[in-house]
């Protein structure tokens, strides 16, 4: 039986890995943002406890599939909005420029 060889970089450390987990947290508190939501009310709306629902906005976690869909089915979106490239990200998941 043939074992396979490890990359050399973990799949937690690549740039692929890290730029999606950036860009999935800045969509989810973006778009949380605009819905004028608390922390804990998408947290609630989702089903999460709030420690979850702030890792994953600061990017510090990663996500089965199921909480990706109750994070999603809490912003009322689909996961391809969430984790769209920026150019292609609708302007109500982008965060705003405080003034």
């Amino acid at each position: 039986m043939a074992s396979r060889s490890r990359p050399t970089q973990s799949a937690y450390e690549s740039a692929t890995y890290l730029a999606l987990q950036v860009r999935l947290a800045r969509a989810v508190r973006g778009r949380r943002v605009a819905l004028g939501l608390s922390q804990e009310e998408l947290a609630h709306r989702c089903g999460l406890a709030t420690r979850l629902l702030q890792r994953v906005e600061a990017g510090a976690v990663n996500l089965t599939f199921t909480t990706l869909a109750r994070v999603c089915d809490g912003l009322g979106v689909d996961a391809a909005e969430l984790l769209a490239a920026p150019a292609a990200a609708s302007r109500a998941t982008r965060p705003r420029a405080r003034r």
